[in-house]
């Protein structure tokens, strides 16, 4: 079933899906790093959704969703056991479940079905912000104390960059008591997205709440997708990897 993002009061047409392939992952710095994007966005049910699309990993490529309910319970859907050890221990969630995973980004949104989810988000063209972040040279925002100093600007200047920034962490300690950094390659602003539960439409796409309570890191308010690459401290015994059948690779920031 199909779809199509929606703007705040504009009906859907139809897209179609492409298929790609996945490369291994990959370990530097001593960290763990998983490459791909965050797309994120919030509903008039009050749902709220962070869809990570990760192409290059440990635990090979995937996807998983974030949900937060209206009620604030914060949910993970993940598509394998490994990804539902890994994440759910990393972060802080209030039920872990393994479903089907299926879906990406297919050359234009982000469409992933997952348990009773069905989530499109739409990203708007790149503007200065996304090429102001990739300005940055790609060796220096890999670099962990580079990161540590982003992290101490990313207060007033996330906040002229994106807006709604209260809570942006790139370096900190995650729930589950790991180092984690966050090097960002690209921000571009979803204009448009539907959310379907069990065949329900969750409304029109609204911005996130400040903090939506998972991770060391808040969201930024307004809905986005951020290509990314996480660092993430090793911890001796995740050797698994675990791949999703029917995922698309995460979309490509601006090479540099």
């Amino acid at each position: 079933m199909t779809v199509v993002p929606r703007r705040r009061g504009a009906r859907s047409g139809h897209a179609h899906a492409a298929t790609d392939g996945a490369r291994p992952g990959w370990s530097a710095h001593g960290f763990d790093h998983f490459e791909g994007a965050i797309a994120a966005g919030a509903f008039a049910s009050g749902d709220q959704v962070v869809v990570g699309l990760w192409r290059d990993s440990p635990l090979g490529h995937f996807a998983d969703v974030m949900w937060i309910r209206p009620d604030g319970e914060r949910v993970l859907l993940a598509p394998a056991p490994e990804v539902a050890a890994f994440v759910g221990e990393l972060y802080r969630f209030d039920r872990v479940e393994v479903v089907g995973v299926r879906g990406g980004w297919n050359g234009r949104y982000v469409e992933v079905a997952a348990g009773p989810l069905l989530v499109q988000l739409l990203p708007g063209e790149r503007d200065w912000r996304s090429w102001v972040f990739a300005a940055r040279p790609r060796a220096l925002r890999r670099a962990p104390g580079w990161l540590a100093v982003e992290d101490r600007l990313v207060g007033p200047l996330g906040r002229l960059l994106i807006g709604g920034a209260q809570g942006v962490r790139v370096r900190g300690t995650s729930p589950g008591g790991r180092r984690e950094l966050y090097s960002i390659d690209d921000y571009r602003r979803v204009v448009a997205g539907s959310l379907l539960l069990d065949g329900r439409d969750a409304g029109a796409l609204d911005d996130l709440r400040p903090d939506i309570g998972v991770g060391l890191s808040a969201f930024p308010s307004a809905p986005a997708m951020v290509n990314l690459v996480t660092l993430i401290e090793p911890r001796s015994g995740w050797s698994s990897r675990a791949r999703s059948d029917g995922l698309h690779p995460a979309p490509a920031g601006p090479r540099s």
